[in-house]
């Protein structure tokens, strides 16, 4: 039985044993997607609780294969866990649906939630690259800490965004670990190489849900890299988000499985760095 079958078993202690089976691998794409879209249909209908934390435990570690309409699907979910409210705030994406009022640097606007529930304080970015900070959300005249899915709110936003709000139709939670993990699955090296230099940029800017997340699309492919000067853009970018790396995680166990012996020595040195006790 694969883990997509027992994650809809009727046991609840096989689909919690099954949640917990895909915390701890580090998963191709098509797999990825397959257990992200899994997950999320069993954890929007869990009614034990055990289960049901596994399931939300390991929704991080397929984030990258969640669709659209799996994080819409979550947004629903009534569970305090700081897990999915993290994800969720990460998935964060509004629609601007009312005249936008400048407001100084400033600037409110109507929205609605598509997709996640953004937190205050949460980062947006719109169409073209501006950055806007969420610094009020007031939900039926009072203030509120977070957005959830479908509803529309009146929020101050702040950042050079905010100026030209007026032209953009959405704002996305920043979404930049997953448009590099997109970059490091492309078909063309200067693309995964982009990828891995932006993972390994602002190595301090990242949250410990996407270090994880970029460290295992790093690995995965690292393994499968055929460009030599690719390949050490990947392993640099590792060493740089080393503090993402769980010693006995499935990112490093992958890792492990490397062939040194097939590696440039400047390579090899690399490799070394990250696998050292």
């Amino acid at each position: 039985m694969g883990l997509t079958e027992q994650l809809g078993h009727p046991d609840p202690r096989e689909r919690e044993a099954a949640a917990r089976a895909v915390a701890t691998a580090v998963w191709d794409p098509e797999a990825e997607g397959a257990l992200a879209a899994a997950l999320t249909a069993v954890a929007c209908g869990e009614e034990d609780p055990a289960a049901l934390e596994a399931q939300l435990h390991a929704l991080p570690t397929v984030e990258a294969g969640l669709s659209d309409a799996d994080l819409v699907r979550l947004g629903l979910i009534r569970s305090a866990a700081p897990v999915l409210g993290r994800l969720l705030s990460r998935a964060g994406r509004l629609q601007i649906a009312g005249p936008v009022e400048p407001s100084g640097p400033a600037a409110r606007a109507v929205v609605r939630c598509l997709r996640g529930a953004p937190a205050v304080g949460a980062q947006l970015r719109t169409p073209e690259g501006a950055w806007a900070a969420l610094e009020r959300i007031e939900l039926y005249g009072r203030a509120v800490d977070r957005l959830d899915t479908g509803l529309t709110a009146r929020v101050l936003l702040t950042g050079s965004g905010a100026r030209g709000l007026g032209e953009w139709e959405r704002l996305d939670v920043d979404p930049r670990a997953r448009e590099d993990v997109r970059l490091l699955r492309a078909p063309d090296p200067e693309s995964r190489r982009l990828g891995a230099q932006g993972a390994s940029d602002w190595p301090r800017s990242w949250g410990p849900e996407d270090g994880r997340l970029l460290c295992g699309a790093l690995v995965r492919a690292a393994l499968a890299e055929t460009d030599e000067v690719t390949l050490e853009a990947e392993l640099h970018a590792l060493i740089a988000l080393g503090a993402f790396m769980d010693p006995d995680g499935p990112a490093l166990s992958l890792l492990r499985t490397m062939d040194r012996t097939t590696l440039p020595e400047v390579l090899r040195g690399y490799l070394d760095d990250l696998l050292e006790p």
